[in-house]
């Protein structure tokens, strides 16, 4: 088995058909272009038997938000293998040459989105971000803040700046957004991978200032009756103040034909507290789910982030890792003033982990108490672990609302 990027159109192909069967999606020649407008085929891994293409993967360049650093980030997509070679170790070669690539790219972090959370666990990705999901019905409910003055512009896809110009600064702030490009914003926020349009809307404020945007889409479901029933589902949302929370679920609740609003949000997002009966919002569905990372490279992971304690502390962490072995071994792990580092050593550590509860640990998901509670940490100094969760706490939780 040989793993490599692809060569050619041809090989670009294969994992293109190798991906609509695994994923049953349609199977006609239109796919290839469809994948071609959201994919770089130099961004593609196949595991290959011969010159047969028998399983791939694509690994996205992003960068993402971290506490106000862009963090150089492989995302992991489309790993795609034939049913009659599964189980032969080609996803696991892929992915282990997948961290080959991104190491050598300076991607120092890695994420990914899958149902199938064992196998990414067993090289080195695990769960670190939450989302949360939340459904009401938007004809029985107000906001506690009237709707105030302002205008509403509902724009297309030719006016992403608009928006952009609104989110980047907001989540540069925070934890673990991910940079957009024009084209991830024409093909994955605008639209549904290219296969149909999204509507949008800006609110400005009585001064004419844009403090807030909502993407959407309206679904029809056979569910919920004879007449079926209809489904707003806000694709991305962003609001700077109470008035733009107040304005944009005012005009996503005037949609008087919708049954139901749907919204994923971070787990901090303060929507409970802008209507007036939350009672009425159903349960968080799956409010655990949420994007899997990993690190990549330690030492260039820690120096692409910073601390939010100014002070001056080091302590050492042993890092097991088998899929990616420069990992592997003992890494001081110092901040002085903000900035961290990491520097292999020789000296006994303070605390030991697999990689796995490293990068969760790194974004602020979990606690180093919480990860020794669940048995992926062991901690052998206890006030080393005390300093290392204050060198690695965050203000926001981490929170990712693009998938991919």
């Amino acid at each position: 088995m040989e793993v490599r990027r692809l060569r050619s159109d041809g090989e670009f192909a294969q994992y293109v058909q190798t991906a609509i069967y695994a994923f049953n999606a349609p199977r006609d020649e239109s796919q290839v272009e469809r994948y071609r407008a959201i994919y770089d085929p130099s961004w593609c891994l196949g595991a290959f038997d011969g010159g047969d293409l028998i399983a791939g993967l694509t690994i996205l360049p992003f960068d993402q938000h971290l506490l106000g650093q862009a963090v150089p980030f492989g995302g992991i997509a489309t790993v795609a293998s034939l049913p009659e070679r599964r189980r032969e170790g080609a996803v696991g070669a892929l992915l282990r040459g997948a961290l080959v690539e991104m190491r050598d790219a300076g991607q120092v972090l890695s994420g990914l989105y899958t149902p199938h959370y064992s196998l990414y666990r067993r090289f080195g990705w695990e769960i670190s971000h939450r989302m949360l999901a939340y459904s009401f019905p938007p004809k029985v409910l107000q906001t506690r803040v009237p709707r105030p003055q302002g205008s509403f512009d509902r724009v297309g896809v030719d006016r992403w700046q608009t928006l952009a110009a609104l989110r980047e600064p907001f989540m540069a702030t925070r934890n673990g957004a991910l940079l957009r490009t024009e084209t991830r914003w024409r093909n994955h926020v605008f639209s549904q991978d290219s296969k149909g349009t999204h509507d949008a809307v800006v609110w400005s404020n009585a001064a004419g200032e844009p403090r807030g945007y909502a993407v959407y889409r309206q679904d029809k479901r056979q569910a919920g009756g004879p007449w079926g029933e209809t489904i707003l589902r806000v694709v991305d949302w962003l609001v700077l103040d109470g008035d733009a929370y107040a304005a944009l679920l005012n005009y996503l609740m005037s949609h008087d034909l919708v049954d139901q609003i749907v919204m994923v949000v971070s787990e901090d997002e303060p929507l409970l507290m802008t209507l007036d009966e939350p009672l009425h919002l159903k349960a968080p569905i799956g409010d655990w789910i949420g994007m899997l990372t990993r690190i990549v490279d330690v030492e260039g992971a820690f120096a692409a982030r910073r601390s939010t304690w100014e002070g001056s502390r080091s302590v050492v962490i042993g890092v097991s890792d088998r899929s990616a072995p420069w990992n592997d071994g003992a890494w001081q792990i110092t901040t002085d003033g903000g900035t961290l580092s990491a520097t292999k050593t020789n000296t006994s550590p303070d605390l030991e982990c697999d990689v796995t509860a490293l990068a969760p640990i790194y974004n602020g998901f979990l606690t180093v108490e919480n990860a020794a509670r669940a048995g992926m940490l062991k901690i052998c100094n206890v006030a080393a672990a005390t300093a290392l969760q204050r060198v690695l706490a965050v203000p926001y939780p981490p929170y990712c609302p693009d998938d991919f």
